[in-house]
């Protein structure tokens, strides 16, 4: 699991280097220059945390209906498991194909652990009948999203730059439930509207809004070159 995911993080710093290697000769800047843009780099990398993934929505519905199920069909036992999810870690590369459009990839990751509700006092209810205490119940889950990434600028000034994201692929869901592994495959991506950055020519700071692999709330540092 950290194997791949530091395989993948390579693999960006690999594609940067050799895109950076490839990549046409800057023209020598002028000093009537009128563009807006306010560098002449063609690569970012950047490294970012969110929260509020897809993945916390998809648990958060799943733990709903679970507890919708038990009182529907009026059961004793009326405990609901849900996973607690860590910040999504995202390590990203793109390139710049024009002044507005950046295309590139990212690799995300993220952690879950499991906990065990019981939700008899919250309903109302009765704790369960036999006096037992309820299962165990220990879920771990990791997940490696890799998504291919597109960014289109609104405008992009010298100390600040608006823009729109989008980006879709795949999540790898590594997942065990008291010891019993259950791995899957997911279609996962990124939709953020309305994202900023703001600093200098190199380095900026990053603040997206959006929902997906990345997070509903989402935000780093990026480095231009």
């Amino acid at each position: 699991m950290k194997k791949f995911f530091v395989l993948a993080l390579i693999s960006l710093i690999a594609i940067s280097s050799v895109s950076a290697q490839y990549r046409p000769k800057k023209m020598p800047r002028s000093k009537h220059r009128t563009s807006s843009s306010s560098s002449s780099s063609t690569s970012e990398i950047s490294l970012g945390v969110g929260y509020m993934t897809t993945g916390n929505l998809i648990n958060f519905i799943e733990s709903m209906k679970q507890a919708q199920d038990n009182v529907n069909s009026h059961s004793d036992n009326m405990n609901t498991k849900m996973a607690v999810f860590g910040p999504a870690i995202t390590a990203q590369y793109l390139y710049s194909l024009s002044e507005h459009v950046s295309i590139g990839a990212g690799v995300v990751y993220q952690q879950a652990t499991g906990v065990q509700s019981i939700l008899s006092d919250m309903a109302g209810g009765m704790p369960d009948p036999t006096g037992e205490a309820p299962a165990p119940y220990v879920f771990k889950g990791n997940y490696i999203t890799l998504i291919p990434t597109a960014k289109f600028y609104w405008f992009n000034r010298e100390h600040f730059a608006m823009y729109t994201r989008l980006a879709i692929g795949g999540t790898y869901r590594m997942e065990s439930i008291n010891g019993e592994s259950d791995n899957s495959f997911m279609v996962n991506g990124q939709l953020s509207p309305v994202c900023v950055e703001f600093g200098g020519e190199h380095f900026r700071v990053f603040l997206e809004e959006g929902i997906g692999a990345n997070g509903s709330g989402f935000g780093g540092l990026k480095y231009s070159f």
